[in-house]
């Protein structure tokens, strides 16, 4: 492709601009909203997670200044209060009102496309494997156990602080879950929600004293296999890696 060829990210950007002369139109089917849950069958073995702290520790101020990309762990495990604690400040229930759970970071429409999946590398008390964060009833749900540190470095482009990590977090989009309202554009703000999760993942980490990196760059096809989703109606987009750094 020439360099002053416009491509595929080009075209979607100019097809899903909102213009004041073909805004889409009709009513929503509230009966055919995908549900913003994604359910676990039942046989699962389930974790549940400690309750957060939301009051005290460092000030969000001190907390924006000192946050980093951090690429190197040591080989310390983290705790599972601490991942429990992340997994709230990223994607936890935050209030109940008016027929919708709230969360702890925003999201268009409140449809909460993004769902979380954590490969449990180093966790205290915790069996290393893959799970899947159920926010409805704030569980982990075991999908696989085993320790998938390696595959899931390989599948981030060989880099290694994804091995090293005590935690790994993939972050998937629904996507029904935003089409079914937003139509084209909600991709858009699919990758919208997903960085406000990322950021309060680095936030959270912080404030904990934990290193924290998130990644772009990944073979999705590999990772979508690695956490066992489809590619096409369940998508991987984003990843953040968790460790200790003493």
């Amino acid at each position: 492709m020439r360099q002053n060829q416009n491509g595929i990210g080009d075209l979607y950007h100019q097809e899903t601009k909102y213009q004041r002369d073909k805004m889409p139109r009709g009513w929503l089917d509230a009966s055919t909203q995908p549900s913003p849950y994604k359910k676990d069958p039942p046989s699962l073995k389930r974790l549940s997670i400690s309750p957060p702290f939301q009051k005290g520790g460092q000030a969000i101020w001190e907390t924006i200044a000192l946050r980093r990309s951090m690429r190197e762990f040591s080989p310390r495990s983290i705790s599972l209060p601490e991942l429990s604690q992340l997994l709230w400040a990223t994607q936890g229930i935050t209030a109940r009102a008016w027929g919708y759970d709230f969360r702890a970071v925003p999201s268009a429409g409140a449809l909460y496309p993004i769902d979380t999946y954590v490969l449990v590398n180093r966790v205290e008390s915790t069996t290393a494997g893959i799970y899947h964060y159920d926010v409805e009833e704030a569980q982990l749900v075991l999908q696989r156990e085993g320790n998938y540190g390696r595959e899931a470095s390989e599948a981030a482009l060989g880099q290694a602080l994804v091995a090293d990590a005590g935690a790994v977090f993939v972050w998937t989009a629904m996507v029904e879950r935003s089409k079914w309202k937003y139509r084209e554009r909600a991709y858009r703000y699919i990758y919208m929600d997903v960085g406000h999760i990322g950021q309060n993942l680095y936030l959270a980490a912080t404030a904990l004293g934990l290193g924290c990196c998130t990644i772009g760059a990944f073979y999705d096809e590999e990772v979508d296999r690695l956490i066992e989703v489809d590619g096409k109606k369940e998508i991987s987009v984003y990843m953040g890696a968790v460790g200790r750094m003493d």
